[in-house]
This record gives structure tokens, C-alpha cells and sequence, in this order.
């Protein structure tokens, strides 16, 4: 049997998948399936080629194209098979799963081909060499070893065996990894039309970038480690002056603990009524979540900081088990107090400490507070060496307070942009 007719006739079983089915709407197997059962020659091998390739480079894959192509979409799926096994609600012995088995019979066919195969079923053949290079293809990413695919490398599962070890395994893997969307991205957004938006290129701070706040950061380590390990954790505050690493080290915690399921929504402060909705999404999924609200404060007459306080203290609109808050702020209390306030009467008094009672609903406060000269040099010192700078340490000190006068006083955010300008 001739390479073509044998991917032809596993090709054409996707028509028979059940749960997977919606595989079959994907641009590029559609554009397979007219290539190689219809005998579509307005199909360009070469436009399927550079639809491969550009998989591999934007997800960072390495291996044979088409099966890293395939397995992606698997693993990336979003149905009530994936969704089932994210939350640990399915057993082998149920229906649902039991159909899944005859999907994954027809998907290990067609993963049981190399791109060769299917670009000549397609109609397209291939010199040796070439062939190698499509069968152990590096993207630029692995191979410049860049920090984002170092910090956060997604590895797609080795499906071995028949259906239903294939189904084990991928069980096992939706559950750690996350189905659809949370398996390919670590954070996200909130927008009001379209629900949860993927950050595409977050950014990849760990705490190991970040000087000083030793106490501060485990603290938010424990707190996270508690949240991933059995649901005791608090919401957390993190105050202080700007440019101390605030928010950087939310992104640290996150970029620590994905390989866990930590993921991160990031929330606007006038995103906040729509909450209840944010929540119950995120409530049907098996990760954790960390709501991240930056720069969060309230001028005395806005009223949104209520309902924000009622979900944290669990109220009708109780917060999931699954979720956290984690937010930045310059104010120890969210709510601006104006000093007309305090010269009002006993009897508003209670108006008064409503307003400040939010901050009491973060169980964990961590101050980051300034450094001083000594700490602001350490901080220097440390990024210096980070960086490869080579200038004596007098003089990288001298020239660092000369910057802190000169720019914004003394924090971490100071200290590295004095680094980043020696290289200028």
C-alpha cells in the first residue's frame, strides 16, 4: 500500500471522531483533507509547510512537525472530555470517557506519520536532507536558549500505547497542565466583551532578578504554596513605595509555580462589578488562579470598593476555592481618607472604618518598604553582577548615587535602570 492511500484512509477517519471532533474545523486540516481525499491541486504543499513551521517556532516545539502540529491541537483542546479531566471528574468507567477511547484509536494513526508522509500525501516530495529537518526541527527560541522558553517551557506528552493509555495519560496530563487555553498560557486578562484573553508574552521575572525583600518574597512564596497545596491561604496585599518590585514579584510567584497550575487574571479596578462573572468562569476549572488587581487604590467617593469587599469576605457572592486575591498598592488602606473625615462626628465614625476595613480583608500584608543608601547599593551591586558589569565597586557606587539624585530617589526600579544605562 503506497504512502498516500495508507494517510488517505486515516485521514479520512477524523470525520469519525466524536468528542474531538471539532478538530476537523481547524484551517490546516481542512486544507489536508482537500489536498490528500479530494485531490484539491489549488492546495499549496509549500502553504502547509510554512503552516507547520510557523507552529513549531510560535509554540516553541521540538521534533517532527506534523506530529508536534497534531499533538498540539490535542492537547489544546477544550471540550467536555478535557474540561472533565482538568477538575478530576472523570473515571474510566464513564460513557464520556469510554467514547474518548475510539477518538484516540483514529488520533494515534495519524500521529504514527512524519511530516514527509503527509506533505507527500499531500503532494509534495522531499530531498534526505530535508526530510531530517523536519522530523528533529529546532525553533529559533530553543535554539538561542532564550530566558522565556528556559522559564517556562511547555513539554507536549509522549502518547504511547493503545486508546486508552493514550487517554490515561492524557488525563493525567489535562489535570497538571490545564485544557484549551490555560494549557498554553500562564496569564491573562480580563476583557468585559470577550471574557479571558491570553497574555501572549508575559513577562518572564523570577525572584532570583530581583534584589533585596528576601522576607518579603517568601512570604508570598508560602502563601502560594499553601494555595497549591491544600486551599489555606490568604489574600494578599503587597504595599509600599513605587519601583520596590510590587508586581514583579506577583509575576515572580507566577512564573515559580505554573508547572503547578498557577495561573494569573489580571483584573482593573474598574472591572470590579464585573467580578461575580470573572469567578463563576473560573470556578468551573480545575487550576488556581490568582486575581491580580495593580495599583489598586479608591478616591472617598467611589463605592466599587464595597463590592469588592463583600466577594473577599465571603459574602453571597462568596470567592472560589480555587481563586486568590493578590493586589499592589502605594496606600496601606485602599480607601483615600481625607482629614475632613476625622473631624466629622462620632455618629459616621462607622462610614469611616467601612471604608478602611477592605485593606482587613487581605489576610497577608507585606510592607516593601524603601531601601536605603546601604540596601539601594546592594541592589546595584547585585544587578551588576546579574548584567556582567565590570567597573570597580567604588566607582559603580559613586556613580549610582549620582543617578539617584539625578532620576527618581532610591528603589529596585532606580537601581536597574543606573545598570541599564551603563550599557547605553
Amino acid at each position: 500500500m503506497s504512502i498516500r492511500t495508507r494517510v488517505q484512509s486515516k485521514m479520512a477517519n477524523l470525520s469519525d471522531l466524536a468528542v474531538f471532533y471539532p478538530l476537523n474545523d481547524n484551517i490546516l486540516i481542512k486544507k489536508l483533507k482537500r489536498a490528500i481525499l479530494a485531490g484539491d491541486e489549488d492546495i499549496d504543499p509549500g502553504d502547509i509547510l510554512n503552516h507547520l513551521l510557523k507552529n513549531a517556532e510560535k509554540n516553541n516545539l521540538n521534533g517532527d512537525l506534523w506530529t508536534n502540529y497534531l499533538l498540539e491541537l490535542i492537547v489544546t483542546a477544550e471540550n467536555l472530555f478535557t474540561l472533565g479531566c482538568e477538575r478530576q471528574i472523570l473515571s474510566s468507567e464513564q460513557s464520556l470517557y469510554q467514547a474518548c477511547i475510539h477518538d484516540m484509536e483514529i488520533l494515534k494513526e495519524l500521529l504514527s506519520f512524519q511530516t514527509p508522509e503527509i506533505m507527500a500525501a499531500a503532494g509534495q516530495q522531499y530531498i534526505q536532507q530535508f526530510k531530517m529537518e523536519t522530523e528533529n526541527y529546532q525553533p529559533l527560541e530553543e535554539s538561542a536558549g532564550s530566558r522565556a522558553a528556559q522559564n517556562y517551557s511547555r513539554k507536549l506528552p509522549e502518547l504511547e500505547g493503545d486508546g486508552q493509555q493514550m487517554l490515561e495519560t492524557l488525563n493525567q496530563y489535562y489535570h497538571r497542565k490545564g485544557a484549551g487555553r490555560l494549557n498554553k498560557y500562564r496569564a491573562f486578562l480580563w476583557d468585559s466583551a470577550r471574557g479571558l484573553q491570553p497574555v501572549k508574552n508575559p513577562d518572564p521575572v523570577t525572584f532570583s532578578d530581583l534584589m533585596g525583600y528576601e522576607k518579603q518574597k517568601q512570604k508570598l512564596i508560602n502563601n502560594t504554596e499553601a494555595f497549591l497545596k491544600d486551599g489555606s491561604a490568604q489574600n494578599v496585599l503587597l504595599y509600599g513605595e513605587s519601583g520596590t518590585g510590587k508586581s514583579s514579584s506577583v509575576k515572580a510567584v507566577l512564573n515559580k509555580f505554573t508547572h503547578l497550575g498557577l495561573r494569573l487574571v489580571e483584573v482593573n479596578s474598574d472591572q470590579i462589578d464585573e467580578l461575580p462573572d470573572i469567578m463563576e468562569e473560573l470556578s468551573r476549572r480545575g487550576l488556581y488562579f490568582i486575581i491580580f488587581m495593580d495599583d489598586l487604590s479608591f478616591e472617598d467617593f467611589e463605592t466599587e470598593y464595597k463590592q469588592l469587599k463583600n466577594i473577599m469576605e465571603g459574602g453571597i457572592e462568596a470567592c472560589p476555592a480555587n481563586v486568590r486575591f493578590y493586589a499592589t498598592s502605594n496606600r496601606r488602606h485602599l480607601v483615600q481618607e481625607k482629614w475632613e473625615d476625622r473631624e466629622k462626628e462620632i455618629h459616621e465614625r462607622e462610614m469611616i472604618n467601612e471604608r478602611l476595613s477592605l485593606s482587613e480583608r487581605f489576610g497577608l500584608t507585606i510592607l516593601f518598604n524603601s531601601p536605603d543608601q546601604q540596601q539601594y547599593l546592594e541592589i546595584v551591586r547585585g544587578i551588576a553582577e546579574q548584567e556582567d558589569i565590570n567597573m570597580p565597586e567604588a566607582v559603580l557606587e559613586e556613580k549610582a548615587l549620582k543617578w539617584r539624585q539625578k532620576n527618581s530617589g532610591q528603589s529596585g526600579r532606580t537601581a536597574r535602570q543606573f545598570i541599564e544605562s551603563l550599557r547605553q
